[in-house]
């Protein structure tokens, strides 16, 4: 599959044709009305939390659809995937890791990626207690570490990938591992004293900053990672071309839709583009790193 570059301003020809076209497209003949609509959210936040923000974004979406949808949750990334192949789900809000396992293991598509805060990429955090002296990642050896999913970028490979750099394996460098399955849940973890330290996804870590009463007040970052693509929107590889092309053009006219507009402020979005394949290089780099 091919991307948009977003870092060099013009759009390649057969794109932007591609992306009028989408933007043209009427749901209505493009989709079978007599079908639900099933889409999957991955477990970044806890399942509570997840559902509260895209309940609504569920709502919109069978609105502009006209057909049921019907939002789905697991607990993995592998379990998301493991719906996407066997087309049990047609798209899913994933993360950068769970995608780039999916497109090696069944051509799994990014169909869009969300723009937070004006910016199309994050990073991981590597927190711990704001009372631990450690102020780096090394001083954090021999420590209980948490991880939130084995196919998480930000919350399990990036650290694994750091372990390796110093000459270590994971279970040669701490003390004892174990994963939450959400990030929000690692930072409770590390705030509440069941882990020592953590990585956490920047995004959720910000988000959760911006509560008072948020134990995230409790964690301190103690090195961050360098930039990585956003977690996309992805879709079956078997999707049909014409129902593609319709949830383009929903989600890419979101934000000049007021009621669509509403529902991004929900999730701290800006609206979405279409991904670049560069965004997704130094993923690939890390994880071709931890896997040779």
């Amino acid at each position: 599959m091919r991307y948009v570059s977003l870092t060099k301003g013009l759009l390649p020809l057969w794109i932007f044709l591609l992306t009028l076209f989408a933007l043209s497209v009427n749901p209505v003949v493009a989709s079978d009305i007599r079908q639900p609509f099933n889409f999957a959210v991955s477990a970044m936040t806890s399942p509570a939390t997840t559902l509260s923000h895209f309940s609504e974004f569920k709502d919109y979406l069978e609105k502009k659809l006209k057909r049921p949808v019907t939002l789905k949750q697991r607990r993995t990334y592998s379990e998301i995937n493991q719906l996407l192949k066997n087309n049990e789900i047609s798209m899913a809000f994933t993360c950068t890791g769970g995608f780039l396992d999916g497109r090696q293991s069944f051509d799994l598509e990014a169909l869009a990626a969300p723009i937070v805060h004006g910016e199309t990429r994050y990073q991981s955090f590597i927190i711990t207690s704001a009372n631990n002296p450690a102020n780096n990642f090394r001083e954090l050896k021999d420590s209980i570490f948490a991880f939130t999913d084995p196919l998480s970028l930000t919350g399990r490979i990036y650290p694994t990938a750091k372990v390796n750099t110093m000459g270590y394996t994971v279970s040669d460098f701490f003390k004892q591992t174990f994963f939450t399955s959400s990030h929000d849940k690692s930072i409770a973890a590390v705030a509440n004293g069941i882990a020592d330290a953590a990585a956490v996804d920047s995004l959720i870590y910000k988000a959760l900053l911006k509560n008072p009463e948020s134990v995230a007040h409790k964690v301190k970052v103690v090195e961050v990672s360098e930039y990585f693509g956003m977690p996309p929107i992805v879709v079956s590889p078997s999707m049909p071309k014409e129902e593609k092309l319709v949830l383009l053009k929903i989600l890419l006219g979101m934000a000049m839709d007021p009621e669509g507009k509403e529902i991004l402020n929900v999730l701290d979005f800006n609206g979405f583009t279409i991904p670049d394949p560069e965004m997704y290089h130094s993923a690939l780099l890390l994880i071709k790193q931890i896997t040779e």
